[in-house]
């Protein structure tokens, strides 16, 4: 390959990459390649070193250093290769990227430790293969300096882009560390060793929500999660969880172990969402991740804060940059690398307390630049990767043009509270009296993160050995941080002990901080213990609904969810109040960060979206009291329910992530579910949907029973092999109980205020039907979109406009009967646009057993054809 090097001094600069690029097998790659805009930093030279995809080497992932100036890489689904990178001028050919001559591959993780070659495999495992995800040792065994031997150390189950992924070689050099992604489970062994209680629950008060479109809906805690062993793979230990996806992990010079976890931008808009992070990785961590709606607020005191949010994005390496022969100015920070906006960002770490927090910059990127991962060459250079998702794949090495200086510079500040946090985490393995002493006296310490450190030496010894310390104790702060573990012992004895200590507490007395940990302590007790006593609830709710609503929106939250559960008195009406008030002050929660414009522009696939909730942004803090109610079973009247299926249209009318729209309707229908069957009609037309009412006359009633279905239920039925779908006439039979053909023709028979859906599996797949159904709302065609009429009174019409003159307007607002049509005086409309609301309901398929939707879905496959291959 002629040699491109590309000395770039100017902030912005476009390159074309491959204009004169030729090589043994391929004379003409250019068009493997699309021009990539780089903008790099003042001083900094860019080469790219090497083309994988052109080669046929794959899609890029992994590389570590290797011994004697040699680097290692895989590809995301093949073959581990070696190379030596070439000198400034050099060439670097095919010939010279040789794959390893054994059985191992489809790495996300490579380590260099120990004269070995650690291998984290990323691969499904099947009946007839022999290696599949886990962790492998890949050495020469015969000293001909050729790697000739794997040993699986670690088996584990989970595969995909959540699954098993990096290396890390610890500070000292004795031990190594592993990160794993959520669907990749805690294997036996690391559950029995373990910094973390292993007796880890989703912990949340109120039933969430699970992800509207299926995904991660049977992963539960405790998520992503840190372990380390030794060189022989024979001693492990689980450190830290809580974490969605993160991809890489790196230790700072200051010995520190810090990860760059992912958001989950399907839930953008909704309350719960929280953006990519930086997290101090310390031993014993839980940093909340939950599947849904379940996850932790960074507030909870039982989880940890991130050192920094980074907004949106698909995080994978993360590189300190103390080895690299750059600018003092990186030697104490990490660079991390985002994926779907081809950034590598510099996280400068400042010392906070026992912990650190951050500043950022970017430090270069690239349109497009689907970055994987990187190293610090042997060189002090730093070399780099893209690709994945079998995307073209290529090879860059990044140097610094100007003086630098080896020193290493140390960072002493606030390292004695670093050090009181190393000694109680190392309690943590060993509990004692010294260690029990140690952790009391810094239960009530101002810093969380050893606050956290104290409270988990408490959970990792017997009870026995610290309750006479908790019954005498008066510390407030102390007691409300012991009772929380006090409810992680999981035993119902404790209950009665946990409120005689923080009943006497007043909210108001304590510092925000301190009310949010004593509302999460109530919450896991309830959690944990069960509900009390009804004297007990009483007596709690009591003194709690007293400051509700609180002026602070976290402690109002925690209360909320607190009085609904004791089933406070005024509770419902009170939620439907901040309901109102946060619609209507568009109040968004604290954790919505959202990229810039010109970020999101270097992403196809997601910057689009980000830009779209950026100009309508979800009420999402009024949205978690719109999903709170939709569990009130008690407490309304007919007006606060008008209100409150009212809201739907103001909700959706906004913008989120995927499974905004579809997450609503579920909150909907559970609402729904609570209104009494005689009023259910009503209430229906009150948040956009209608009844077939008398249309339904001669068509099949569902068999059931049914259930309420969401997207991820639908998924499960029809890719279940297990359940046989059945014939064409109970095919045809569930699309005209599934009421289907009130609305949607199939081959010449139905109605037509919906699209014909003979054809429609040849234009749409599996999923996107499920979600069509599931939640309606999501794509609504112009075609056959309603009218949303918002008069002057306040309320909400909507439907097919069927005539309007200059004085009134004549409305269908039901797609089942057009002949039922409502009037409206053109003086009493306020504004009209579409409606947010399909007029196809949400759950239309609730009323079938899972036999009956596998019957429909076949029937939709075979476009109505009892010839259909489907059916032979």
């Amino acid at each position: 390959m002629n040699k491109k090097v590309l000395q770039i001094i100017a902030i912005v600069i476009a390159i074309v990459l491959n204009n004169a690029c030729k090589n043994e097998s391929n004379q003409d790659i250019s068009k493997e390649d699309s021009e990539i805009k780089f903008n790099i930093p003042e001083g900094f030279s860019l080469e790219e070193i090497y083309h994988p995809s052109a080669n046929e080497q794959g899609s890029w992932v992994a590389l570590a250093k290797g011994p004697e100036g040699l680097i290692y890489s895989c590809d995301q689904y093949g073959k581990i290769y070696s190379f030596t990178p070439p000198e400034k001028g050099g060439d670097l050919s095919k010939k010279e990227v040789t794959p390893l001559n054994i059985e191992i591959g489809q790495a996300h993780g490579l380590l260099w430790a120990f004269n070995s070659l650690y291998v984290s495999v990323n691969k499904r495992w099947e009946d007839d293969t022999e290696y599949g995800s886990g962790i492998y040792r890949i050495q020469d065994t015969d000293g001909d300096g050729i790697l000739d031997q794997s040993k699986m150390l670690l088996k584990l189950q989970g595969n995909g882009e959540h699954g098993p992924h990096s290396l890390v070689l610890s500070p000292d050099e004795k031990e190594i560390y592993f990160i794993a992604g959520n669907h990749t489970l805690v294997p036996e062994k690391l559950k029995q060793n373990s910094r973390l209680p292993n007796n880890w629950n989703e912990d949340n008060l109120i039933t969430p929500y699970l992800d509207a479109r299926g995904h991660a809906n049977d992963i539960k805690a405790p998520g992503g999660w840190v372990a380390k062993f030794n060189p022989e793979g024979t001693a492990w230990e689980l450190l830290s969880a809580g974490y969605r996806n993160p991809f890489d992990i790196a230790f700072n010079n200051d010995g520190e172990l810090f990860t760059y976890d992912s958001d989950m931008e399907w839930d953008i808009g909704m309350p719960w969402y929280r953006p990519t992070r930086i997290c101090h990785v310390t031993p014993g961590s839980e940093y909340g991740w939950r599947t849904g709606s379940g996850k932790w607020p960074a507030y909870y005191p039982d989880n940890l804060p991130a050192v920094h949010n980074l907004e949106q994005g698909s995080p994978t390496a993360v590189l300190s940059a103390s080895s690299l022969k750059f600018p003092a100015k990186y030697k104490n920070g990490l660079l991390v690398m985002d994926w779907s906006f081809g950034t590598v960002y510099f996280i400068d770490l400042i010392p906070k307390g026992s912990s650190y927090e951050a500043k950022r910059e970017e430090f270069f990127s690239g349109t497009p630049l689907p970055l994987t991962d990187m190293i610090a060459g042997q060189d002090g250079n730093l070399y780099f990767a893209t690709g994945g998702r079998n995307l073209d794949s290529h090879l860059y090495r990044l140097s610094y043009e100007g003086e630098t200086s080896s020193e290493t510079i140390s960072n002493d500040e606030n390292k004695e509270l670093r050090e009181l946090r190393h000694t109680l985490e190392s309690f943590q393995k060993n509990p004692s009296e010294e260690g029990i002493e140690m952790a009391w006296d810094n239960l009530s310490n101002e810093d969380r993160f050893i606050r956290y450190a104290a409270r988990m030496v408490l959970e990792n010894s017997p009870f026995n050995m610290w309750e006479n310390r908790f019954t005498s104790e008066t510390d407030q702060t102390k007691l409300i941080n012991a009772s929380i573990a006090v409810a992680r012992t999981d035993d119902p004895n404790n209950q009665q002990l946990i409120y005689q200590k923080l009943n006497p507490i007043n909210l108001e007395n304590l510092g925000k901080e301190n009310q949010l940990a004593l509302l999460r302590a109530y919450s896991l007790s309830f959690i944990r213990m069960g509900e009390p006593n009804p004297s007990v609830s009483t007596r709690i709710a009591k003194k709690l609904n007293r400051y509700f609503p609180h002026a602070d929106n976290s402690v109002n939250k925690e209360l909320s969810q607190i009085l609904l559960y004791l089933k406070a008195d005024g509770i419902t009406e009170g939620l439907v109040n901040q309901l109102l008030k946060h619609t209507e002050e568009k109040t968004v929660s604290e954790s919505v960060e959202l990229l810039d414009e010109e970020t999101t522009l270097r992403s196809e696939q997601y910057g689009e979206v980000i830009r779209e909730v950026i100009a309508k942004m979800p009420p999402s803090e009024a949205i978690y009291y719109g999903m709170l109610l939709s569990n009130a079973e008690k407490g309304w009247t007919k007006a606060l329910r008008e209100k409150y299926f009212s809201w739907f249209y103001d909700v959706l009318g906004s913008k989120g992530g995927m499974s905004f729209k579809a997450y609503m309707e579920n909150v909907r229908q559970r609402a729904m579910s609570h209104v009494p069957d005689a009023d259910k009609e009503y209430f229906k037309q009150i948040s956009g949907e209608y009844s077939p009412s008398d249309a339904v006359a001669g068509l099949p009633q569902p068999k059931g029973p049914g259930q309420i279905y969401t997207a991820g239920d639908l998924q499960d039925i029809v890719y279940n092999e297990d359940l046989k779908g059945g014939s064409y006439e109970d095919g045809k039979r569930a699309f005209e109980a599934a009421l289907c053909i009130l609305c949607h023709r199939m081959r010449g028979e139905g109605g037509a205020a919906g699209p014909d859906l003979t054809q429609a599996y040849s234009k749409f797949g599996t999923y996107d039907l499920i979600n069509a159904i599931a939640s309606p709302n999501d794509e609504i065609s112009d075609q056959y979109a309603h009218t949303l009429f918002q008069l002057k009174d306040g309320k909400n019409l909507a439907g097919r406009v069927k005539s309007e003159n200059e004085e009134e307007i004549i409305l269908m607002p039901n797609p089942y009967n057009e002949t039922y049509t409502v009037i409206i005086k053109k003086e009493e409309v306020q504004e009209r646009g579409p409606s947010p609301i399909s007029p196809m309901p949400g759950g239309l398929l609730n009323r079938l057993n899972r036999q009956e939707v596998k019957d429909l879905f076949k029937y939709l496959e075979s476009g109505g054809d009892e010839n259909h291959e489907s059916y032979k």
